[in-house]
């Protein structure tokens, strides 16, 4: 309606048909397995530079809905929970007596990042109850979008990035002074904050260069 007012969208790059999908000029990719699988996907981290981290590295959020699930593949991983800088938990390869994999319940605010300054990390994601379609739609639109805004230099929209959010029950992580407080305030800021994006500024859920319906793989 009020598109006008928005922010510009970045050109938007065609991955629709990519798998796996290359971001970050080659640091970074996501590879969707074949559906019935273990894991929906596979997620590469270049190494972590906390002055420019990688658009992998996933701000505090929270599944409404969904319990995910990680499985190292290579590398180590960092897992966290509330808002804290000490990992909760750590997942390696490297490390015989470290765990291989590990879960975040739906409505517990979590984020991860890759352990190592200097080598890569590639990681396992699922979410239960799986929606296959689904985890395509969001992934290939989120990271397409925030890539391609990197490319052209433009901080990306809040509003675009809640609108994505919003159709993934997947609020982000807010401070508040109670953990049930935390989940109600960002819940609430996700949809307030999608639906003005969606319905006044025009940004959509989903665009044809980053992900078309029941693609085969």
């Amino acid at each position: 309606m009020f598109s006008m007012f928005r922010a510009s969208l970045p050109p938007r790059t065609n991955r629709a048909e990519q798998n796996p999908i290359i971001y970050e000029d080659g640091a970074s990719s996501l590879e969707f397995m074949p559906s019935g699988s273990d894991y929906v996907l596979r997620n590469m981290h270049p190494p972590f530079n906390a002055d420019r981290p990688s658009i992998m590295v996933p701000p505090l959020h929270y599944h409404i809905h969904q319990t995910e699930h990680f499985r190292i593949h290579s590398g180590t991983c960092h897992l966290y929970q509330k808002a804290t800088n000490v990992p909760w938990k750590t997942i390696s390869v490297m490390n015989s007596e470290a765990p291989k994999i590990a879960f975040v319940p739906s409505g517990i605010y979590h984020s991860l990042k890759n352990a190592s300054t200097t080598d890569p990390m590639i990681i396992d994601v699922n979410l239960t109850p799986e929606d296959y379609e689904g985890e395509q739609k969001f992934f290939r639109n989120f990271f397409g979008y925030l890539d391609d805004c990197r490319k052209a230099g433009q901080t990306p929209s809040l509003f675009q990035l809640m609108v994505f959010l919003r159709a993934a029950d997947t609020p982000l992580g807010l401070p508040a002074p109670t953990e049930w407080v935390g989940r109600i305030v960002s819940r609430f800021f996700m949809n307030a904050m999608g639906w003005y994006g969606k319905w006044i500024l025009g940004y959509k859920e989903s665009y044809p260069e980053y992900y078309i319906r029941k693609k085969s793989l």
